[in-house]
């Protein structure tokens, strides 16, 4: 319902967001801006967590090889129209991206000989990926940002979410980025984890902060239906807090990283003072490589198939691997990127003109009067700032969107390679 209200209210949409099956010349390739970010997606992992919503699958050796292969092949498609194009940071997610450095190394090197790009290249690590030999390929290959996938520094924590390692793994994967000299090292943590006390989670981001890494991601555990997880929630009988007492546990964590120096960065991220950002998720435009990837510039937000196998079939017989598409209008466009603006707590009135030609306070002055008012935000430096309130309300109202659209456009997409038009 929530979600139907703020589609209505602020998109201004009546019906449903649809996504319909890729067809040759349904997207202009030439729109590709002139700067952007570049995500790739790498499905493989040694074990398949319970909660993890993403799109993976077991590593296996030779399927891995050719699918790297493809993702090589799959950038020679999109060649010809990235020429006179600037990629101004790449990310590379998973799955565990890790497991395939080699590869990975070896398709950085093309993109520096064949494409113009200068930045950074960000990496997640799973902590029994976290050797230091692992970390010196990383850096050899040019890789400065890593985001270790710590999620608990509790036994009992990491036993529940299944997570194959021990604590002291993730103490010593920690220890190892931070000697091998990174430009930024992030530690993911999870909160409300069942089972877990207030107290635990706040020893986990105090132990978390001491090691002095760059920047920390803390966020609750959020229960994808998609996933069997609230099935085994249910079966322990572990206690979980409500959205109200996540706030308040919210607050005491933020009150821990103000004291140790850090600043907040995001709805989840706190930074040292002057350390870069780690971020996967907020870039303005981007390309996307690989199966699952999404893709969102000019009026297009599209995604690749899912399915390994096929996304490499589509790659060999020389298609794009691109499943569904959705088309979108100037207002859902200006929405989408203010729905991101938050995620980051700021929205800049001189951005959102430079990109969309309008003014914020015209476009959207009840939202932007509403947010004030209620205390969601408050003006800074000429920008639009998320206030504490505002960036828990921004979560629940993610989490909702999360809930209600990208679980069942994920859903779908792991059931069907190719899905027929979907309506959300």
């Amino acid at each position: 319902m929530l979600t139907e209200l703020l589609k209505l209210i602020v998109a201004h949409k009546w019906g449903k967001y649809v996504f319909e099956p890729y067809r040759e010349g349904d997207i202009d390739f030439a729109l590709v801006p002139k700067e952007f970010g570049l995500y790739i997606h790498v499905p493989f992992c040694q074990k398949l967590c319970q909660f993890c919503p993403y799109n993976k699958t077991f590593y296996k050796l030779e399927q891995a090889e050719r699918y790297c292969k493809a993702l090589s092949q799959e950038l020679e498609l999109y060649k010809p129209f990235l020429q006179g194009k600037k990629i101004d940071s790449i990310y590379f997610g998973g799955g565990t991206p890790t497991l395939i450095v080699d590869q990975l190394a070896e398709l950085l090197d093309k993109l520096r000989k064949n494409m113009d790009f200068s930045g950074d290249v960000g990496i997640e690590v799973h902590p029994r990926e976290g050797t230091e030999e692992k970390f010196q390929e990383l850096r050899k290959a040019g890789i400065n940002l890593v985001s270790i996938g710590v999620q608990s520094f509790s036994s009992e924590a990491l036993d529940f979410l299944e997570r194959g390692y021990e604590v002291e793994e993730c103490h010593q994967a920690v220890k190892r980025a931070m000697q091998a000299g990174f430009t930024t090292v992030d530690i993911d943590l999870m909160y409300n984890i069942p089972g877990q006390t207030i107290a635990d989670m706040e020893r986990d981001l105090h132990i978390c902060l001491s090691y002095g890494v760059d920047q920390v991601s803390i966020y609750p555990l959020i229960v994808f239906p998609l996933t069997s997880l609230q099935a085994r929630i249910k079966a322990s009988g572990r206690h979980r807090f409500g959205e109200f007492q996540e706030y308040s546990i919210q607050k005491k964590l933020d009150r821990i990283a103000q004291e140790y120096g850090y600043q907040r960065t995001s709805i989840w991220t706190y930074g040292k003072k002057g350390a870069k950002r780690y971020t996967s998720v907020t870039r303005e435009r981007f390309l996307g490589l690989g199966a699952s990837a999404t893709s969102l510039y000019s009026m297009y937000f599209y995604l690749n198939t899912f399915d390994v196998e096929e996304y490499i079939k589509a790659i060999e017989n020389g298609r794009k691997p691109i499943s569904l598409v959705n088309h979108m209008n100037d207002r859902e466009q200006q929405v989408f990127w203010l729905f991101w603006r938050c995620y980051d707590m700021s929205i800049s009135r001189q951005r959102f003109s430079e990109l969309f030609g309008k003014s914020l306070n015209k476009e959207f002055r009840s939202m932007v009067s509403g947010l004030k008012i209620l205390g969601l935000a408050k003006e800074q430096g000429g920008d639009l700032r998320l206030t504490q309130l505002g960036a828990f309300c921004y979560h629940f109202v993610e989490k909702q969107y999360s809930l209600r659209y990208l679980n069942n456009l994920w859903d779908a997409s792991m059931q069907e390679p190719w899905p027929k038009r979907l309506e959300l």
